[in-house]
């Protein structure tokens, strides 16, 4: 059953078919800060990732026509930002950055944001400690939030292998973060 009945962003997929530039800056503006956090953790190159979000949003532009909404909308950026970053890798020399930090709640005290921020910081060194392949994974369950039919559908794999890889991805994270000496984020 196509994703496009439950899917508010499937309207503006239609109308950017349609020609609607306005559209598209509706989907950037719904889209682009996720699909650049995604892009940042898989090419550690903010500069590279802004510059492939671009080609990204290119991409769904010219290709809106042919989007039959058998994924959300979501899914569909991803899955051309993971090709598009493939792409961009094979070009680039990568430079690591940190993943983009959370925002903190307003009840949140001086003391609990610097543990959070101390925590956030060993966990984006261990996560990079990983083989990419893990990274991305943990990335797009974790901090993209997708399923795990939706990361299936961005990995081009079934979800027995998500699982499969996820199982290893999160096994491994909670080595590297035993040899950190930090156990808070391995459960």
């Amino acid at each position: 059953m196509p994703e496009h009945s439950s899917d508010p962003d499937f309207a503006l997929i239609e109308a950017m078919a349609g020609g609607d530039v306005s559209a598209l800056n509706e989907l950037y503006m719904r889209h682009g800060a996720n699909v650049l956090n995604y892009l940042t953790s898989i090419l550690h190159d903010r500069a590279l990732a802004e510059e492939v979000l671009q080609d990204v949003m290119l991409a769904a532009w010219e290709h809106a026509a042919g989007f039959r909404g058998e994924s959300k909308v979501r899914t569909w950026l991803l899955t051309i930002a993971r090709h598009r970053a493939i792409n961009a890798q094979r070009r680039a020399v990568p430079n690591l950055v940190p993943l983009e930090e959370s925002d903190y709640s307003a009840d949140t005290t001086p003391i609990e944001k610097v543990e959070r921020k101390s925590q956030q910081q060993a966990l984006q060194a261990a996560i990079q400690q990983l083989p990419p392949f893990h990274q991305e994974i943990l990335v797009l369950i974790f901090y993209q939030q997708l399923s795990g039919a939706e990361v299936a559908e961005v990995l081009g794999v079934t979800v027995g292998t998500v699982k499969s890889r996820l199982h290893r991805a999160k096994a491994m994270l909670r080595r590297v973060l035993l040899s950190m000496g930090d156990t808070s984020d391995a459960q």
